[in-house]
């Protein structure tokens, strides 16, 4: 069976919302990704270009 992977919302504001896992952690502003960090690789201009944050996004948006 498939393990359940869960996120947690560190911080949330009027239009911002710091989202993270384990491995990453995402700024979204307005619900949109416009920053991500990462264990492995540090921080990311945009959150697409790692596989971290790529599944910290598909947790979020599913």
């Amino acid at each position: 069976m498939a393990e359940i992977q869960q996120f947690r919302i560190s911080f949330d504001g009027a239009f911002y919302k710091i989202v993270e896992d384990e491995d990453a952690a995402i700024l979204l502003f307005e619900g949109i990704p416009i920053s991500a960090a990462c264990v492995e690789h540090g921080s990311h201009k945009d959150p697409h270009e790692c596989p971290h944050t790529e599944k910290l996004l598909k947790k979020i948006f599913s």
